[in-house]
């Protein structure tokens, strides 16, 4: 597998990004911030995300994750005796895709890199990033990888981030993969409800704040018309067999239609 690149045109992750709908208008409570991993690298990714991004997506790439650090310790930990329904999820992945994850290949990130990978996975649906001929999953990947390369992350966790964010949107793989990989594309399912959120032994400590405190608002429609808007101004952007893809064939398919996004 390729290594995230270290050198290209694209705009720094530290420029102010483009004004959009509703950019820069989420909210972080002292009780999330309290729950984010206390680290520069963290602080930064918080800074880029909340003045690039809507609420909703903001909010969504919060609460994915928490979710993903729950799915890191029921996939990569051993169970605590008292775990009761975690042997089901375990269970219910595996069988899912009849194989276990392919060996030696992504390991557990620290959970500075997995916030940062997680708070910024949809960052390239930001408007400074329209003019790049790259899907949006990609985008947000090097956005990232030049943030914690930039932080001193050693190259091993960059690529691991790397490689779980432009991933995070390909059924079957990502899935296989474990780690890093897994636990971001697992958070982002729980999220959109196509697959069983944690048990909640291993979100209590996140519960209230996710149902509280980060609210979905929109989240679906505002994600896919980003990602649309974006596919149908550059089709470089929205390649066929993408996620992206998916939801410009779809829009063509019914420009009139103004409800969440038929392909989302």
């Amino acid at each position: 597998m390729c290594n995230p690149p270290r050198h290209q045109s694209s705009p720094s992750s530290c420029e102010s990004p483009g004004a959009g709908p509703g950019v820069g208008t989420g909210t972080i409570t002292a009780a999330v911030r309290a729950l984010i991993p206390a680290h520069p690298v963290c602080t930064e990714a918080l800074l880029i995300a909340k003045s690039s991004l809507p609420a909703s997506i903001l909010y969504h790439s919060l609460r994915v994750y928490f979710y993903a650090t729950a799915f890191m310790r029921l996939f990569e930990d051993p169970l605590p005796a008292d775990a009761h329904h975690a042997p089901s999820i375990r269970s219910s992945l595996a069988s899912e895709h009849d194989n276990d994850p392919t060996p030696g290949c992504i390991a557990r990130a620290p959970p500075h890199v997995l916030f940062v990978a997680c708070i910024l996975h949809d960052v390239g649906t930001a408007s400074i990033y329209d003019a790049i001929p790259e899907r949006f999953e990609v985008v947000s990947a090097d956005v990232t990888a030049r943030l914690l390369r930039s932080h001193g992350v050693a190259e091993k966790e960059v690529r691991d981030a790397w490689l779980a964010m432009s991933l995070h949107t390909s059924p079957g793989i990502a899935e296989r993969l474990g780690g890093t990989v897994r636990a971001l594309r697992l958070g982002v399912r729980a999220d959109f409800k196509s697959y069983p959120p944690p048990p909640a032994e291993f979100i209590e400590t996140w519960a209230d704040v996710i149902r509280w405190q980060l609210p979905r608002l929109e989240i679906e429609k505002e994600l896919g018309d980003a990602v649309c808007e974006q596919g149908m101004q550059n089709p470089l952007k929205a390649p066929g067999g993408s996620w992206p893809g998916d939801l410009v064939r779809a829009k063509r398919d019914d420009p009139d239609w103004e409800g969440v996004n038929r392909g989302f």
